[in-house]
């Protein structure tokens, strides 16, 4: 298990001149590297139908330059694991382009296992030219406290100085007080919400906290549930349906 000497890599199919509705689904799933799996190809595309989603967000995502797509969205990975036949880490897919893409892999490693984890910083379009920054997280785990806020800081200085709509969202590893302080010290300078499941029960939980968070900004919440689907990872995916807020440019500007 090394570290990928690239680890961003981006699919080979592409959707021209393609934008991110007003109206748009996302699903966020920490999927334990079981995504190529026959069974998550046709689930997925169930849920693409059923919830008319528009972003995926995987984490411990495994992904290949050779797969063509993700439901047939396009996608762009970022590795924190180079595997024999693929690589391992966060997956964001869309139903459009990327219009820039970065990554922020961990300067800590997990104890024992000594793998970094990354982070995906994707920018979408809309029709209006809005730019939406996805920023797609599996945070750093079985470090002491100390890292866990050095790398949280580190994302806030490289996602800082986006203006418009911003979701943050995967998982967080947020399993103590001292963390979800830290957390909500990040989210609370970025000015984002943080969009509570109407099914919380279903959100994996350690010690009575939740590791799996979607935070939001600039963006009107319709709907979000949290699957009861153990079927390919002890964590249940996160579904949620949002709008971009026409009025987001001129508050931001006030």
């Amino acid at each position: 298990m090394l570290t990928p000497v690239a680890p961003l890599i981006q699919s080979p199919i592409i959707f021209e001149k393609t934008i991110i509705p007003d109206e748009f689904g996302l699903v966020c799933w920490n999927i334990q590297k079981k995504n190529l799996k026959k069974k998550f190809a046709p689930l997925i595309q169930d849920w693409k139908k059923t919830y008319r989603l528009d972003l995926i967000l995987l984490q411990e995502a495994k992904f290949s330059p050779t797969l063509l797509s993700i439901a047939g969205f396009p996608f762009v990975g970022a590795a924190n694991i180079r595997l024999p036949r693929h690589f391992s880490g966060v997956v964001t897919a869309a139903g459009a382009d990327p219009f820039s893409s970065q990554f922020q892999m961990t300067r800590a490693r997990e104890a024992l296992i000594s793998t970094r984890k990354n982070t995906l910083i994707t920018l979408y379009q809309f029709k209006n030219k809005d730019l939406l920054m996805v920023v797609n997280i599996h945070a750093i785990n079985f470090r002491s406290l100390a890292w866990y806020q050095w790398e949280l800081s580190q994302l806030y200085e490289l996602i800082k100085g986006h203006c418009g709509p911003m979701i943050l969202a995967g998982d967080f590893n947020c399993w103590r007080q001292s963390r979800k302080t830290i957390l909500d010290a990040i989210t609370n300078q970025l000015n984002l919400e943080h969009a509570q499941p109407r099914d919380p029960h279903h959100i994996k939980e350690w010690f009575g906290f939740q590791l799996d968070r979607v935070y939001t900004r600039g963006l009107g919440l319709i709907d979000i549930q949290a699957l009861d689907c153990k079927a390919f990872s002890d964590h249940n995916p996160i579904i949620a349906r949002f709008s971009r807020a026409a009025d987001f440019r001129q508050a931001a500007s006030v």
